[in-house]
């Protein structure tokens, strides 16, 4: 509902306290690095764990004067990938019975990889001066076997290449044990305090490893979403905010822009704006022009994003007096209230598996749930730090979130069920996590 210039309400106001992340540590991060091997390593287990399949990746073998700190490279993305799929255990290397380099590639010593209790095993060849061949191979050690993977040669690749290679492999690695493929080669938006009232919004590779920048202008840049091949956020430069795509802006009123979501076709958008008062959702065509109010309440209704099928929204809405997670369908009606536990839901992202991931605060604390659309809540971090602005990977098996915690604050990533949990992105002042999709 439009409305004549007024203050922001309370729930703008707080929602803008949690987006900006003023309670946030000012640390720059201009010299930030990921977690070194050893610490980025450690998952954190949490009730009900089960055992992960103990698994060797021994270093990479260097063949026809290929370069070592490449190999080295490589040895390394693979075990932070497959640690990364919570589905295995990297069993330290200092532990292994073979050398690496006088192994052949396609034939394992079996004795010696069982004895170290090794059940799987990963190993990778690069050959060449550059640009370089790679093979990767995948071993079932207690049944003594090749598995196939399906991308596991590569030829006549550059350093990039290389690396991709490294996440196509480990993809296949998946879609082998589970019958779909990993997402190691997707990316998540963030942004982050570098200064006194100065934010920038960048990406960060799943594994940690691999950083760019989207925009860093001297201003406050928050609030990245995906769509159209790259990142949309909302931007403080012009003196209000408003979203934009790279360097062009696509909002041209006088409205308050903030968190926008994209449908999965790429056909529409839905973003939260206020005009002097309170917020409302509204869809705008891909170019940013508004082209109706969904809402129309006296509420504030922010944080929208779409299900899977874009059919349906779900956002924040405070109309039952405490914000809440609602749904709505991608035309305005048929709203109804989703979460009806705890003080303060806010940050939903709808996952490919169905379930809304959502933060949620109480007491000064705040944690992660998940909520299915009859209402089912399911917590999955506890006494773990304040954990905020969770997303979903684009298969559904990880959400990724912001945390303050005593072993490590950075941006995290944890399995569907809160299990598994592991530092990627070391660093304060993280806000605002979106997977790619």
């Amino acid at each position: 509902m439009r409305q004549s210039p007024a203050p922001s309400t309370p729930l703008l106001a707080a929602l803008a306290t949690c987006a900006l992340g003023v309670t946030w540590s000012t640390t720059s991060l201009a010299g930030d690095k990921p977690p070194d091997a050893g610490e980025s390593l450690q998952v954190v287990v949490g009730p009900g764990g089960t055992g992960l399949d103990p698994l060797a990746v021994p270093e990479v073998r260097c063949t026809e004067g290929a370069p070592e700190a490449l190999c080295r490279t490589v040895a390394e993305m693979l075990r932070r990938d497959l640690t990364l799929s919570f589905i295995y255990a990297v069993i330290p290397s200092r532990s292994y019975l073979v050398d690496a380099q006088a192994e052949p590639l396609e034939t394992p010593n079996w004795s010696d990889w069982n004895n170290i209790g090794a059940r799987w095993l990963v190993k990778a060849e690069v050959k060449g001066r550059g640009p370089w061949d790679v093979e990767f191979r995948l071993f079932n050690v207690v049944d003594k076997t090749n598995v196939r993977v399906k991308e596991q040669t590569f030829k006549n690749e550059a350093e990039a290449g290389v690396k991709r290679a490294v996440h196509r492999f480990c993809n296949g690695v998946l879609e082998a044990r589970t019958g779909t493929p990993g997402v190691f080669d997707t990316k998540i938006a963030y942004s982050v305090k570098v200064a006194a009232g100065v934010k920038s919004v960048g990406t960060i590779s799943m594994d940690g490893l691999e950083r760019a920048g989207i925009v860093n202008n001297g201003s406050i840049n928050t609030l990245p979403a995906w769509g159209f091949g790259s990142v949309i956020y909302t931007s403080f430069i012009d003196g209000k905010p408003e979203l934009f795509f790279g360097r062009k802006k696509l909002t041209r009123d006088d409205g308050h822009y903030r968190k926008v979501a994209v449908s999965p076709d790429g056909s529409k958008m839905v973003a939260s704006i206020s005009y002097g008062g309170q917020s409302d959702l509204f869809l705008l065509s891909p170019d940013g022009s508004v082209q109706k109010n969904l809402t129309n309440s006296d509420a504030d209704e922010v944080s929208p994003t779409f299900s899977p099928d874009g059919g349906e929204i779900a956002f924040v809405s405070n109309q039952a007096g405490s914000p809440q997670i609602f749904v709505m369908s991608a035309g305005g009606g048929g709203m109804r209230r989703l979460t009806h536990a705890g003080s303060y839901n806010y940050s939903p992202d709808w996952g490919k598996n169905g379930l809304i991931v959502f933060a949620g605060m109480e007491d000064g604390a705040s944690d992660i749930f998940t909520v299915s659309k009859g209402g089912e809540i399911r917590r999955l971090t506890q006494d773990q730090g304040f954990n905020k602005d969770p997303s979903w990977s684009p298969d559904g098996r990880y959400v990724t979130f912001v945390s303050t915690r005593s072993d490590g604050s950075g941006i995290y990533i944890m399995s569907a069920d809160g299990r598994y949990q592991l530092l990627v992105a070391k660093g304060g002042g993280y806000g605002n996590t979106a997977w790619e999709r």
